[in-house]
C-alpha cells in the first residue's frame, strides 16, 4: 500500500513537471514570435518571467539577452550574464557574450580584452575561437577575427583551418588583397577546393574583387613554370575568371600562352573554345580551334576540323534562331561547316571521332539543306564503321530520317531507342527533342508534351531554343483550342518549314494569320512568314506592321519589332536602289490605325524605339550595333 501512493505520488509529480514544461514551452516559443515580429517589448515581460522560473536553462537567458540587446538595455543584459559567472559549463560561452554587450555599449577596448583573456584562460577550446570570432565579425570587428582565427591555426598547429572565414572576413573589412592572398593560399594547400573559391568569388559577385584576383594570378603565373603541380590550377582560375568578367579575348590570349610554352599540346584552347560556344563567341572560339588545324597533325588536327565545323554550325543555329543576318552568313557558316568535314574525310578514314562526322554531316543535311539522299549516305558510311550499326548516334539519325518521311511509328521507335541507349547526354536530349517534336507532327499533344518535361530543365543543348519554342506552342495551342484543329494547322506548317518545303509553309501561316476564326499563335506564324524567301520584304513589312498595329500586346513583341527594323531596313536598302527620292521615309507601317491611314517610319526609328522600351532586352545591344552602322552609312 505504502508503495502503492509512493507511485501514485511520483507519477503526480511527473505530471504536473510536464505541464509546467509544455506552460513553459508555449511561453518561450510566444517570445520568440514576438521577438521575430519586433515586438521587443512585448516579449520582454514573459523571457523575464521564464528566467526567473527557469535560471538553470541557459537558451532562455540567452534568448533574454537578445531581447534587452534590441531594447539597448545592456546594463539589464549584462546582470544576466553575471548570473552565470560561477558556472563552470557556461562561464566561456557566457564570456564572449559579456564581451559582446561591452561592445555594444561602445567599450570596445574592454570588449576586445575580455574576448582575449577568455581565449588565454581557455586555450584548447576550438569552439570557443569559432564563437569569439564569429561575434566580432558580427560586431564589425573583421581584423580582431581574423587574428582570432590565425591564434587558433597556431594553438592547433593547423594552417588548413578557417581558411574560408579569414578570407571572408578580410572581404568584408575591404582587404581584397589580403583575401586573395588567403584563397590563393587555400587553392596552393588545396588544388581540389578550387570548386570552393569559384563559388566564394561569385558570392561577392564584385568586378574590382575580379580583376584584382585576375591580376595577382597573372602575376603568379609569370613567375611559375608551366610544368609546375600548381600551374593548372592558377591557369584554370584565371581563365574562368576572364570569362566570368567576360573578358572573352584576354582567356584566348592566356589559353594561346598556355599552349604555346609547353613543348606538347595541353588541350587548353580545346576546352575554351566549347566554353566560348556556350557564350555565343563564336569568332574567338573559331580562332581558338584553328590553332590546331594550323599547328598539329593527325588526330589532334582532324579533332580541330570537328571542332570548327561545329563551331560554325552552332554559329548558323544561333544567328538563325535569333534572325541576326543581314548578309546570308547562316548558308556560309553552314557551308564552312560541310567544308570542315570534307576535310576530315579528304584526309583520312581512321579518325577515332568519325562516327561525330557523320552524324554532324546527316543532321546538316536534314537541318540546312534538307536533302534526305545526303542524311542516308551519312547514315551508311556511319553504319559501316566498326561497332557503330547499333549505336544510339544511328538509331537517332535513322529516327529522325523516318521523321523527314512523315514515318512516325517508325520515327518514334528509332527516337526512343536512342534515348534508351544514350541514358544521359547530348544524343538523349535531342532523341528525346525529336521525340516530342513527332508526337507534335502527329498530334498527339499529350505525349509531346511528357516528352518535353524531362528537358525542362536544360538550356544550353543544340536544340535548347527549340525545346523551349515547342513547350510554348503545344501550351499556348492546348489552352486556346480544346479541338486541336488550329494546332494541327499550325503543326502541318511547321513540318513544311523545317522540311524544304517552305513556300508552301510561308501559305499555310498566311492563311493561320489572316484567319479570323484564330486567336492563338498568330505571332509564331507571322514570325516564321516574315522569314519565308518567297515573299518580298516590302509585302512582309506591310503585313507585319499591320499585325503589330492590331496585337499590341503579344508577349514576343521585341522579337517582331527586332524583324519590323530589319525588314524596314533592308527595303530602305532597295528603295534607294530604285533611286526613292526620299529613303529615310520610304517604309509603311499601319500602325496608326485608321481606313487608309499611312505613317511613314524608318528603320533607324523603330530600332530606336526598341532601345527605348527594351534597354536590358536581348535585341538592344544589336539594335544600337545597327543604328551606328545606319548612322556611318548616312556620314
Amino acid at each position: 500500500m505504502k508503495f502503492r501512493k509512493l507511485l501514485i505520488g511520483a507519477f503526480a509529480v511527473l505530471i504536473f513537471t510536464t505541464a509546467a514544461f509544455a506552460q513553459n514551452s508555449r511561453q518561450f516559443q510566444l517570445a520568440v514570435q514576438l521577438m521575430q515580429q519586433q515586438e521587443y517589448a512585448e516579449a520582454l515581460p514573459i523571457l523575464l518571467k521564464l528566467n526567473e522560473d527557469n535560471p538553470e536553462i541557459y537558451p532562455i537567458a540567452d534568448r533574454l539577452i537578445d531581447c534587452y540587446i534590441q531594447l539597448k538595455q545592456y546594463d539589464e543584459a549584462l546582470e544576466i550574464t553575471h548570473q552565470y559567472a560561477e558556472n563552470n559549463e557556461l562561464a566561456r560561452q557566457v564570456t564572449v557574450r559579456t564581451g559582446e554587450l561591452y561592445h555594444y555599449k561602445g567599450e570596445e577596448e574592454r570588449a576586445l580584452e575580455i574576448w582575449e583573456t577568455n581565449l588565454e584562460e581557455n586555450p584548447n577550446d576550438l569552439q570557443l575561437y569559432m564563437n569569439t570570432a564569429r561575434v566580432m565579425t558580427t560586431r564589425r570587428e573583421y581584423l580582431s577575427a581574423v587574428d582570432i582565427y590565425k591564434q587558433a591555426r597556431v594553438q592547433f598547429q593547423n594552417n588548413r583551418i578557417f581558411f574560408g572565414d579569414i578570407a571572408n572576413a578580410y572581404m568584408q573589412a575591404g582587404e581584397y588583397e589580403l583575401a586573395i592572398e588567403e584563397w590563393l593560399a587555400l587553392l596552393e594547400d588545396s588544388p581540389g577546393q578550387i570548386s570552393f573559391i569559384q563559388r566564394s568569388l561569385l558570392r561577392y559577385n564584385d568586378p574590382i574583387l575580379y580583376d584584382i584576383t585576375i591580376v595577382e594570378l597573372n602575376d603568379r603565373l609569370a613567375d611559375m613554370s608551366v610544368s609546375a603541380p600548381l600551374f593548372q590550377t592558377f591557369y584554370q582560375l584565371q581563365v574562368w575568371l576572364l570569362q566570368e568578367n567576360k573578358l572573352y579575348r584576354r582567356a584566348l590570349a592566356t589559353a594561346k600562352e598556355y599552349e604555346d610554352r609547353t613543348n606538347s599540346f595541353n588541350y587548353s584552347l580545346f576546352n575554351l573554345g566549347r566554353q566560348l560556344i556556350r557564350n555565343n563567341e563564336f569568332e574567338l572560339a573559331q580562332q581558338a580551334f584553328t590553332y590546331y588545324t594550323d599547328n598539329a597533325y593527325g588526330e589532334v588536327k582532324w579533332r580541330g576540323l570537328e571542332e570548327l565545323s561545329n563551331t560554325y554550325s552552332s554559329w548558323a543555329k544561333f544567328i538563325d534562331d535569333y534572325n541576326l543576318d543581314f548578309s546570308n552568313q547562316k548558308d556560309s557558316l553552314y557551308q564552312l561547316a560541310t567544308v570542315m568535314l570534307d576535310s576530315i574525310e579528304q584526309e583520312t578514314n581512321i579518325y577515332s571521332g568519325m562516327e561525330r562526322v557523320q552524324l554532324k554531316r546527316a543532321e546538316l543535311a536534314l537541318d540546312h539543306v534538307f536533302d534526305l539522299d545526303k542524311a542516308e549516305a551519312a547514315l551508311r558510311k556511319l553504319k559501316s564503321i566498326p561497332g557503330s550499326a547499333e549505336t544510339p548516334e544511328a538509331s537517332y539519325i535513322e529516327g529522325r530520317i523516318y521523321l523527314s518521311k512523315k514515318e512516325y511509328a517508325q520515327a518514334r521507335i528509332n527516337l526512343t531507342r536512342a534515348n534508351k541507349k544514350a541514358d544521359i547526354g547530348e544524343i538523349a536530349e535531342r532523341s528525346r527533342y525529336f521525340l516530342a517534336l513527332t508526337d507534335f507532327y502527329s498530334g498527339d499533344y499529350e505525349f509531346a508534351n511528357i516528352q518535353l518535361k524531362s528537358l525542362g530543365r536544360n538550356n544550353t543543348s543544340y536544340y535548347a531554343n527549340d525545346a523551349i519554342e515547342l513547350r510554348l506552342w503545344l501550351q499556348e495551342g492546348q489552352s486556346a483550342d480544346t479541338t486541336g484543329e488550329n494546332l494541327e494547322r499550325f503543326a502541318d506548317a511547321v513540318f513544311k518549314f523545317n522540311n524544304g518545303a517552305s513556300k508552301e509553309s510561308t501559305q499555310l501561316f498566311l492563311s493561320l494569320i489572316n484567319d479570323p476564326a484564330v486567336y492563338t499563335m498568330k505571332d509564331d506564324a507571322i514570325l516564321f512568314y516574315v522569314r519565308s524567301t518567297h515573299i518580298p520584304d516590302t509585302q512582309k513589312l506591310i503585313q507585319l506592321s499591320n499585325f503589330l498595329a492590331i496585337n499590341t500586346n503579344t508577349p514576343i513583341m521585341e522579337k517582331l519589332m527586332w524583324e519590323q527594323a530589319k525588314l524596314a531596313e533592308q527595303v530602305n536598302i532597295n528603295i534607294a536602289i530604285q533611286e526613292c527620292e526620299n529613303s529615310e521615309d520610304c517604309f509603311f507601317d499601319n500602325s496608326s490605325g485608321g481606313s487608309g491611314s499611312k505613317t511613314y517610319v524608318s528603320a533607324r526609328e523603330i530600332y530606336e524605339e526598341l532601345i527605348l522600351k527594351y534597354p536590358q532586352g536581348f535585341y538592344a545591344p544589336y539594335a544600337r550595333e545597327r543604328l551606328t552602322k545606319l548612322a556611318n552609312q548616312n556620314s
